[in-house]
């Protein structure tokens, strides 16, 4: 029970500590914007870029997308490529390999605009094991709870996404941990996320991120959060005030475990 009510403060603590400002949504009718979400990801040749466009505040459609931008990706060793719309919004590289340590730039080119971003890929960051907590809060419905066990590298600051499967179902919601609390030692952090049962399937996959890609995951978490019905606000987009959304050049990791 103290080891519960341990990883419950912690938790909290991390949650009492880690606000950040949260930019004004922009209203604005007349001034739409566009999005642009890309991520380039370690030993991976084929990378993939959207760009919608935002609706107006009235409207309840589909977000448009935007099929005539010119986007490029280059590392900061000077290596390019330009991609290629493979359908609506969507386009993708061919054979661009994403190395851990290199930063790399995206540029956006649409009806007479410029957006970029950069992001450089941390160095990665293994899982050791993924193991269960399980919470009894209610003998007869035990929930658990995933850890992606690793040791945290000293001295370097550390941020990390996840997402949650049962079987093939991803689950909704945006799971973020730092090493705040955590810096060079194991991280045994639980992941309060996904509905999972006995004999379930469960996948996770780790993404080692960077600073501003998870400054904006983390912003945009908060909006989705509705904190005190406060007004909805747009995540910080590491495209500054260009446009909406993020770049991330970042590392990959699944593994499975099944619930007992």
């Amino acid at each position: 029970m103290k080891r519960i009510l341990g990883l419950i403060t912690l938790v909290c603590l991390f949650g009492l500590t880690s606000c950040q400002k949260v930019i004004d949504l922009d209203l604005n009718s007349e001034d739409p914007k566009y999005v642009v979400e890309g991520t380039v990801t370690k030993d991976s040749t084929v990378h993939t870029v959207k760009i919608t466009r935002t609706l107006n505040f009235d409207e309840n459609t589909a977000y448009p997308t935007v099929d005539n931008a010119i986007v490029t990706i280059t590392d900061n060793l000077g290596n390019a490529t330009t991609l290629t719309l493979v359908s609506p919004g969507v386009y993708q590289t061919a054979n661009y390999p994403g190395i851990e340590g290199r930063t790399y730039t995206i540029n956006v080119s649409v009806d007479g605009k410029n957006f970029s971003s950069s992001s450089t890929m941390p160095v990665q960051v293994p899982i050791d094991s993924l193991t269960l907590e399980e919470f009894s809060f209610d003998p007869e419905t035990p929930f658990y709870a995933l850890v992606a066990n690793r040791k945290d590298p000293a001295g370097i600051k550390n941020y990390y996404r996840f997402d949650l499967y049962r079987g093939s179902e991803r689950f909704d919601g945006i799971y973020l941990q730092n090493d705040q609390f955590a810096d060079g030692v194991e991280v045994l952090e639980p992941i309060f996320g996904g509905d999972y049962a006995s004999g379930d399937t469960a996948f996770l996959e780790m993404m080692c991120i960077d600073a501003a890609a998870y400054k904006y995951f983390y912003t945009l978490s908060v909006n989705a959060g509705g904190t005190g019905g406060a007004v909805p606000a747009n995540p910080d987009s590491n495209f500054g005030s260009q446009c909406l959304g993020y770049f991330s050049a970042q590392t990959f990791e699944r593994r499975m475990k099944i619930i007992p």
